[in-house]
C-alpha cells in the first residue's frame, strides 16, 4: 500500500498566474496557505521510512502540534517509500536524505524487514551503517521503534520485538534518542478498539500514539497531540485541470502525441481540492491538502486519465514542478519531465521534483495518471 511529507512551510509560492479563472479554462491561480503561527526553527528534519512515513501523517501532526503550541516549527522533508526496507533506505541516503542538508533524520524501519524475512543480524548491521553514514555527515539521528500490528497478526510480534531490541542496541552504541512508538502502541492496545486501517497501516488513533512518541523524543512532552487535523493546501498545488478519461488502452504519450493534444468537449473540468470526502481518513487528509485522490469517483471507471493545465506566466523565470501520488508521466511544454523507468521517490506530494524554466506566456503541463495524482509548481524545490 503506497502511502503514501509533512506540510511544508512556505519559503515563497510562485506567482506565475496572470489570467483570470473562467468557466472551462485550464488557467489557475496558485493560492498560498496562511503562514504558521509559530516562529520557524533552524531545524531541518528528514523523515526516512516506509509506507507509514510515506503517508506523512505523523510528520504533519508533529508539525501541527508544535505550531499550535507556539513552539519553533522545523522544516520537514519526506523520504518515505512504501514497502522499503532498511537496506533500501541506506542505498538512498544521498539521493533522498542528505540532499536536503538535514540537521536531524527520523528513521522508521523494520516492519518490511521482518515481514520479508531479513535476518536480524543483517537488519541490525544495516541500521548501524545508516547511523555511521549520518554520523560521518554530522547529522543527528532519531530512531523510531516500529509500530505494532493488529491482534490477528500476533505471530509476527516476537520478531518485531527482536527488531526493536536491535534498534535499541544501535541507539546505545551511538548515544541516540529513541522514540518508543512500539511500547506506546502496546500500552494503548487494551484501550483502543483499533489503531489500524488494514492491520498494518495506521488510522488516526494509531498515528496519534506515534506522534506522542515522537514529540516526547524531541523534548516536547508538554506539547499536546492534536485531536483533529488542521490542514492547509500544499504550497503551489495546481488546482484546476481539464481531464480526459481514457476508457480504452492506448499507447503512452510521446512528444508527437503531446504536441497535438487539443482540449475539446470530451475533456472535463476538474478542480482541487475534491469536494467528496473519502471514508479513508488518510485519503481525506491528502484530499484536503490538494491531492487528486479519486478521479474514478469524479468521472467514472476509466483505465487511465490525461490531465492538462496551462500556466500563463507574465515573464520567464525558473521554477520547480513537484510530483506525487500515482503519476505515470508528466510533460512540460512538450518535453517529458517524468515517466516509466524513472526512479520512485515515494507516493507523497513533492517526492519527485524537477527544475523547469517557465517561458513568458502559456506553459502547458500534461499528466498521464491513474486515479490519484499531485502536481505543484513552486519557485524552489526547498519547500
Amino acid at each position: 500500500m503506497n502511502m503514501p511529507r509533512p506540510t511544508p512551510r512556505i519559503v515563497a509560492i510562485i506567482s506565475i498566474v496572470a489570467a483570470l479563472l473562467v468557466l472551462g479554462s485550464t488557467h489557475a491561480s496558485l493560492a498560498a496557505p496562511p503562514p504558521p503561527t509559530a516562529a520557524p526553527s533552524q531545524e531541518r528534519i528528514v523523515n526516512l521510512g516506509d509506507s507509514i512515513t510515506d503517508g506523512q501523517t505523523y510528520a504533519l501532526m508533529v508539525e501541527q502540534a508544535l505550531r499550535e503550541a507556539g513552539k519553533p516549527v522545523p522544516r520537514f522533508f519526506g523520504a518515505g517509500i512504501g514497502g522499503d526496507t532498511a537496506a533500501g533506505m541506506l542505498k538512498r541516503l544521498d539521493r533522498d536524505v542528505l540532499v536536503h542538508h538535514p540537521t536531524l533524520v527520523m528513521l522508521s524501519c523494520g516492519i518490511n524487514d521482518v515481514a520479508g524475512g531479513v535476518k536480524l543480524s543483517d537488519y541490525e548491521a544495516t541500521v548501524t551503517a545508516i547511523a555511521e553514514r549520518l554520523k560521518a555527515a554530522n547529522v543527528r539521528l532519531l530512531i523510531l521503534t516500529t509500530t505494532n500490528l493488529a491482534p490477528d497478526r500476533a505471530a509476527i510480534e516476537p520478531s518485531l520485538q527482536r527488531a526493536n531490541a536491535a534498534l535499541h542496541r544501535v541507539a546505545a552504541k551511538y548515544d541516540l534518542k529513541v522514540a518508543e512508538v512500539y511500547d506506546r502502541m502496546q500500552e494503548a492496545r487494551s484501550k483502543e478498539d483499533t489503531m489500524w486501517l488494514d492491520g498494518v497501516h495506521l488510522n488516526f488513533a494509531g498515528y496519534r500514539h506515534m506522534t506522542r512518541a515522537v514529540l516526547d523524543s524531541l523534548g516536547a512532552a508538554d506539547v499536546p497531540v492534536p485531536t483533529e487535523q488542521h490542514l492547509e493546501l500544499i504550497p503551489g498545488v495546481v488546482r484546476t485541470w481539464k481531464v480526459l478519461p481514457l476508457h480504452e488502452a492506448r499507447p503512452p504519450l510521446d512528444e508527437k502525441s503531446v504536441a497535438v493534444l487539443a482540449v475539446n468537449n470530451e475533456w472535463k473540468a476538474y478542480a482541487l481540492p475534491e469536494q467528496k470526502k473519502p471514508d479513508n481518513f488518510w485519503l481525506d487528509q491528502e484530499r484536503r491538502r490538494g491531492v487528486s485522490v479519486s478521479l474514478q469517483a469524479e468521472f467514472g471507471p476509466a483505465k487511465s486519465f490525461i490531465a492538462i493545465h496551462d500556466i500563463d506566466a507574465p515573464k520567464a523565470r525558473d521554477a520547480c514542478v513537484n510530483l506525487g501520488a500515482d503519476v505515470k508521466a508528466v510533460w512540460f511544454n512538450g518535453k517529458r519531465l517524468y515517466g516509466p523507468g524513472d526512479p520512485s521517490h515515494g507516493w507523497h506530494p513533492g517526492s519527485y521534483r524537477v527544475p523547469v524554466r517557465l517561458q513568458a506566456g502559456l506553459n502547458r503541463i500534461v499528466v498521464e495518471t491513474e486515479s490519484r495524482f499531485f502536481i505543484g509548481v513552486t519557485d524552489t524545490a526547498d519547500w
